[in-house]
């Protein structure tokens, strides 16, 4: 039995937006919820490894406060008492963040990041910080320093990444939803490999001041949750402008969760096929039909979009990657390469992409970011699969899918890191399961700042029970 198929308790199977309902009627006590996942949390722990640290004493105080808060008649929103995971990437003040990384095992940073900042202030419950790819460096999350995060699916298999730990609390009940980042897809990827919803929103929606880097012009910051409302909600506490985060963005954050019930009879879907069904598993483009008839049977027109071959994207987008993490990690790097597990070892044995070669990147990226826009002016969203296919294995270095042997993280990334380099916001939503049982996820991407209506189809779909 998976720990994924186990039956949660009656609290921890809430969702975010049902657990902040209860506990603003009173029918709920953050302190009952937080106690709930502190339990679920020592019970499944062992066989999912979602997190680095577990905050027992910090979590239980954060409840109380919450509870004497809400007695003297404060109220600060939605998360007030809602106890919640975060990545091991975000700095939280007196809590460590490790970022993934045996170097930084003992780094307690004195001041929180953006994201902790804004979660402590709407009042949430810190559970602890949730176990991730060494540095963010990767999708699998296969730690060498703190032990592979497990797909709760399937503990054999990966949960995904960066975000690995973020997803699989979500889905093991260890965490009614967490935040992670997302540089080539890590939030949306570990959504649809552990099944459930990870929103990447627009670039500078979300403030990344205080987040350890991999990558400052395609990082981005986003909820990974159990349904679409409770990304929604999330995404509403977390966005808006910060003046120590020059990238972040000064329109104003729109209600999110208000028009999640609107229609969505009429919307203009674009599937885009060509290269991005090029390289898909069959079960996986299976049910890439199946949702086009959902969509059509909701009202949806699904238009096929035939996207021309962009080239080798994962490639220069990586190249991207490695241009701005190296000087991050090259000091260290030089002094004690033996602090670095092995794939980071690898990345940063490389030689630094040339100026010209960035330049190159950046040209050939911006023909398909170009061709991306110009699409989403003659529909109003686009779909993909999250990721080619089902969870591999814990160790497994390469997949065959279309008669070729590719690398892991290459199929990891193929079809969600070209939306990180638009900055487009993109949504994954669980679309069906493999004949495994392994979850497969859906993508759905609108234009910049359009999360609403990215929102509102992708609650759609959930909710027409596919």
């Amino acid at each position: 039995m998976t720990v994924a198929s186990t039956r949660l308790d009656g609290l921890t199977a809430l969702t975010l937006t049902e657990v902040a309902g209860q506990i603003a009627s009173g029918a709920l006590s953050p302190i009952e919820i937080t106690d709930a996942y502190l339990a679920r949390i020592d019970q499944v722990e062992p066989q999912v490894n979602a997190y680095v640290t577990v905050c027992h004493e910090r979590a239980r105080a954060d409840a109380r406060r919450a509870v004497e808060e809400r007695a003297r008649g404060l109220d600060r929103g939605p998360l007030h008492g809602v106890p919640l995971g975060i990545k091991d990437l975000f700095d939280t003040a007196g809590v460590r963040t490790t970022a993934g990384s045996g170097l930084r095992r003992d780094t307690v940073p004195a001041r929180d990041s953006a994201v902790a900042a804004r979660l402590r202030a709407a009042g949430s419950v810190l559970l602890g910080k949730h176990g991730m790819h060494e540095l963010a460096w990767g999708g699998t999350s296969d730690n060498p320093h703190f032990g592979a995060v497990r797909n709760p699916h399937d503990p054999a298999r990966i949960p995904g990444g960066s975000s690995g730990g973020s997803a699989a609390s979500v889905v093991a009940g260890t965490a009614v939803a967490s935040v992670g980042t997302d540089t080539c897809g890590s939030v949306r990827i570990p959504a649809a490999l552990s099944g459930c919803v990870g929103l990447k929103p627009t670039y500078g929606r979300v403030s990344m001041a205080g987040a350890v880097p991999l990558s400052v012009s395609l990082d981005h910051a986003g909820p990974i949750t159990r349904t679409v409302a409770d990304a929604a909600l999330l995404l509403g506490v977390l966005a808006g402008p910060d003046p120590d985060d020059p990238r972040t963005l000064h329109e104003p954050v729109p209600d999110l969760l208000g028009p999640l019930d609107g229609e969505v009879r009429g919307l203009r879907i674009g599937r885009l096929r060509g290269w991005f069904e090029q390289v898909l598993d069959p079960e996986t483009g299976a049910a890439l039909d199946r949702v086009a008839e959902v969509l059509r049977e909701l009202g949806c027109q699904v238009i096929d979009l035939v996207a021309p071959d962009p080239g080798p994207v994962v490639d220069l987008v990586f190249r991207l990657v490695a241009a701005e993490a190296e000087p991050v990690h090259r000091d260290q790097f030089a002094t004690r390469p033996e602090g670095f597990g092995e794939d980071l070892r690898l990345h940063l044995s490389r030689p630094a992409p040339t100026s010209a070669e960035l330049a190159e990147a950046r040209a050939v990226l911006a023909v398909t970011t170009d061709w991306l826009d110009a699409a989403l002016r003659e529909v109003d969203l686009l779909t993909s699969a999250t990721v080619p296919a089902p969870a591999p294995q814990i160790g497994e270095m390469s997949l065959r899918l279309a008669d070729q042997e590719l690398h892991v993280e290459w199929v990891l990334t193929r079809l969600t890191s070209i939306f990180d380099v638009a900055g487009l916001p993109a949504l994954s939503v669980p679309c069906g399961r493999s004949a495994r049982g392994l979850p497969l996820g859906l993508q759905v991407i609108g234009r910049r700042l359009d999360e609403v209506t990215v929102l509102r189809l992708g609650h759609a779909y959930e909710t027409a029970g596919a």
